[in-house]
């Protein structure tokens, strides 16, 4: 390897000096070079390829290499490069393979009208780098007779995470990254400490795109700012993960159940305010969980035993020396960051010999601290650098009684806030106020409907919140189907202040909680008439801003009418947004809270909406008082709504008689409104319950009704139920093959919209129907992957279908004893969820019992199931998987 190593290093460099290029760093075996142009890196790339290519490398097991060119102005100092543009041509090479040669679209249009003889370049889509910032467009150069196939790019798009993009560099940090990315490789966890403003969350973020490879589950940013109740937190977190806990377990049990078998990076960001909650969770999850890592940003430690704190201090700042040159100047991070917010701001400002004086000072009198400098980089629009500095100067001066000794570093970034705000104008300044009112952003209709009026004109708000975006007063994201806007955490508390101090800040709350509780009704108003999954996504866009009305108006006591409308009109978003568990707490809260005598159509709707949430018994509760609040109500869609909800309850607690006759009263409701969505279901529904009677041709017959009507259906999630009833109705007729094709149509749509439950539902059928096709290897395969699916979602009900089914293979390949013991277990949590079994489920357990009862005796039996009845669902899951495996 070290000869290899050394004609690797001789082949580079030479092709390197051979086209003008200057290598002026190595780190270990990279190389990093510098042309004069792009189309010489191009050719000094293709020849490197080539030369690596024609030698033999076959003693080491061959050596590839993978190159990035990007084009774009680098600092340089003492024959070094530094700056944004060398940071980022080294992320677009770490996303490559070896053998590949990736261009930025910058380079791409210098190269492509000199390219080499048979050189082409191919584009790759546009990929997002470990910067975090905006995405790049990412091209492929190759030659003939060159690789020119390689796997999908290692860009943040192919990993799984939730990173956000950041529309700035990352500077003036590069040495405390490096720190952070070795203490999170030696640590379980670590706690960024410092005060708003330092830069604690763009490092942690930084830092966690950096180690992305290291942690094959995913990198996953929880953000707790936006919200103030204690008990939200496990529920933020979990809706991050993807944890859909059910209705036996807690929210804090189901994720540390669920963590214990993954490898991730959890960021928990803006934890101070929460900190008891967050300690003790945190605590109990690295307790149970190797294979996790979690970084706080927090104003306050932990102390938890085993916590790095690492006290994140200002940037590096020059002393008062004279003569300080520009170049020398960009060594310290907090004019390096000043340069590059400042020329972000006004692309005419530069960095000179003449202006660093003034920047330095600027720096040292802000204390380093990241977010002041950016504020009083974004002036430098409308004032000179020396302008900047004096008026700076007069602000803290007046804070400190005209005394040239420094403000008390805590109250530096508050300072240069209040000047900031004391710049802008009326109306500005009473915009920046009001949308504080908003929590984790808010969108440019939300803004104008709630903080319109009353001095601020409504046509003026988009102006106004572009005006407060160029002063780094509020962030705006455009780079979705809709603008958003949102507060750094330090000038959202600031603005929390003002709005408090003005006295319109009960009136804002109302107003907020207002134009949320109707988004939600229109919202809900298109259920089962729009896509689900859609509705779900609009709806999870402002789940912060949803709790924050909840609290205002449940928790607080200031309106439960509208708080209860809230929560049930959130129906969807908590089913099929993965907050089950919140849903189930606001739910609760609300029907505590009102008064149903009063309100019975307003409880009558958070009725439904619990039992979209439940199963078994309680679905079928919850759906009875709904229907029974509606009975005499004009509202017939949610009385349909209650009517389907409750023969779906009664599907699953086996009222099979009472399960037809209301289906078959929803779909005359769904009908007379016409809403097909719910017409088909309700008959598929119906189908079922005429089929477990005997009559197989009225099933047949709506079955087909229901399928016809599908096409009609704009509710994918509608769909894929229907297809997975056909499935079982297929089964029950002698079908197993047809029934398969359905359930694997329903599966294909679930997993698009990545909806666990019910692939692990159509999943655990899947398995029946392959037993039935005597595919014992394919049926193992669906169980297999079906209880990992019920395991992800804490889907009680479906783990133990997925064991029965587990069981009825073990059995069949002969191992009984092991399968008595899972179908102990099977037994005694299907009566723990009052859940009746359907025909699938029925099937099977006539099948494992008839092969128990040939091979145990009845003692043997009975001994065996009492054992497994007190298995955990772990436990359960290790002693199905081997008996059944081929």
């Amino acid at each position: 390897m070290q000869a290899a190593v050394a004609q690797h290093e001789r082949l580079l460099r030479a092709a390197i000096e051979r086209h003008h290029g200057y290598v002026f760093k190595t780190i270990g075996d990279a190389f990093c070079a510098a042309f004069a142009t792009a189309p010489e890196a191009a050719r000094a790339a293709l020849e490197s390829q080539t030369s690596l290519a024609a030698e033999d490398f076959s003693a080491v097991g061959g050596l590839r290499v993978r190159i990035g060119i990007h084009t774009g102005h680098a600092d340089e100092r003492d024959g070094d490069y530094f700056g944004p543009a060398v940071n980022r041509v080294a992320r677009l090479m770490s996303i490559g393979h070896g053998g590949q040669i990736l261009l930025s679209a910058a380079s791409r249009a210098l190269v492509e009208s000199e390219l080499p003889q048979g050189a082409s370049i191919q584009d790759l889509g546009s990929h997002r780098l470990k910067d975090l910032t905006n995405p790049e467009q990412v091209w492929q150069l190759t030659i003939p007779g060159a690789a020119e196939t390689f796997p999908p790019l290692k860009s943040l798009d192919a990993l799984p995470n939730n990173l956000p993009i950041h529309h700035t560099s990352f500077r003036g940090r590069e040495r405390d990254l490096d720190d952070v990315k070795k203490l999170l490789r030696e640590h379980h966890l670590v706690t960024l400490f410092g005060p708003g403003g330092i830069g604690k969350t763009r490092l942690a973020l930084q830092a966690a795109a950096e180690v992305l490879d290291d942690f094959p589950d995913g990198v996953w940013l929880a953000d707790l700012g936006a919200i103030s109740d204690p008990e939200l937190v496990p529920s933020v977190i979990a809706k991050v993960l993807g944890v859909v806990p059910g209705e036996e377990h807690t929210v804090s049990d189901a994720l540390v159940q669920w963590l214990k078998r993954k490898q991730l990076l959890l960021i928990l960001d803006n934890c101070e305010h929460l900190l008891e909650t967050v300690t003790q969770l945190v605590d109990s999850i690295l307790r149970t969980s190797s294979g996790v890592r979690i970084v706080t940003t927090s104003r306050q430690a932990l102390g938890i035993s085993g916590e790095f704190v690492y006290r994140l201090a200002s940037l590096e700042m020059p002393a008062a020396v004279p003569n300080l040159s520009a170049d020398e100047a960009l060594r310290y991070g907090a004019i390096a960051l000043f340069v590059d917010r400042a020329t972000a701001s006004d692309m005419r400002f530069a960095l000179t010999d003449d202006n660093v004086p003034g920047i330095a000072d600027i720096c040292r009198r802000l204390d380093g601290i990241p977010l002041a400098i950016e504020l009083a980089a974004a002036r430098v629009k409308v004032l000179s650098i020396p302008n900047l500095a004096q008026r700076l100067n007069e602000r803290f001066k007046i804070l400190t009684a005209g005394s040239r000794t420094a403000v008390p570093r805590q109250k530096t970034l508050s300072a240069l806030i209040d000047w900031s705000y004391d710049l802008l104008s009326t109306q500005e300044r009473t915009l920046f106020d009001r949308c504080a009112i908003f929590a984790g952003g808010f969108s440019l209709d939300a803004a104008s409907a709630v903080c319109a009026g009353e001095g601020v004109d409504e046509a003026d708000i988009l102006d106004l919140l572009a005006s407060l975006s160029d002063k780094s007063l509020v962030v705006a994201e455009t780079s979705g189907e809709q603008e958003r806007y949102r507060f750094l955490e330090s000038t959202r508390a600031y603005a929390v202040d003002r709005l408090v101090a003005s006295g319109a800040q009960p009136a804002m709350a109302q107003r907020h909680a207002r134009y949320f509780c109707d988004f939600a009704v229109a919202s809900d108003d298109l259920y089962l008439l729009e896509s689900t999954q859609a509705l779900a996504v609009r709806l999870g866009t402002e789940a912060d801003n949803f709790r924050g009305a909840l609290e205002w108006s449940i928790k607080r006591g200031n309106d439960v009418v509208l708080g209860a409308t809230l929560a049930a009109a959130l129906h969807v978003l908590w089913s099929d947004g993965g907050l089950r568990a919140e849903g189930r707490y606001w739910i609760d809260a609300a029907l505590a809270a009102l008064d149903e005598s009063t309100h019975p159509l307003i409880a009558g709707g958070l009725w439904i909406a619990l039992s979209r949430l439940s199963a078994g018994q309680r679905r079928y509760d919850a759906a009875q008082r709904a229907s029974h609040l509606y009975e005499h109500s004009d509202d017939g869609r949610r009385k349909a709504m209650a009517l389907y909800l409750l023969s779906s309850g009664c599907l699953q607690t086996g009222r099979m008689e009472q399960g037809l006759q209301v289906s078959t009263q929803a779909v005359t409701d769904f009908r007379k409104l016409g809403i097909k969505a719910g017409e088909a279901s309700t008959l598929a529904s119906g189908a079922i319950f005429a089929w477990s009677l005997g009559d197989v041709t009225s099933a047949r017959k709506q079955f087909e009704e229901a399928l016809s009507l599908s096409r009609h259906v704009h509710d994918e999630t509608e769909l894929a139920r229907i297809r997975g009833n056909f499935a079982e109705f297929e089964f029950a007729g002698g079908n197993p093959e047809k029934a398969l094709i359905n359930a694997l149509e329903a599966m294909t749509t679930y997993a698009r919209g990545r909806n666990f439950e019910f692939l692990a539902t159509y999943g655990n059928n899947s398995s029946a129907y392959r037993v039935a096709l005597n595919d014992l290897d394919g049926a193992y395969d669906a169980a297999f992957e079906a209880v990992g699916l019920a395991r992800e979602s804490q889907s009680a009900f479906d783990i133990a279908v997925g064991c029965q089914h587990l069981a009825l293979i073990g059995a069949l390949r002969g191992h009984t004893r092991e399968a008595a013991l899972v179908l102990g277990y099977v037994n005694e949590k299907f009566g723990e969820l009052g859940i009746h079994r359907e025909y699938t489920e029925k099937w099977g357990f006539e099948k494992i019992k008839a092969l128990l009862a040939a091979t145990l005796s009845a003692a043997e039996l009975d001994e065996l199931t009492k054992q497994g009845a007190k298995l955990s669902d772990d436990q359960a899951i290790e002693a199905a998987l081997p008996i059944a495996k081929p």
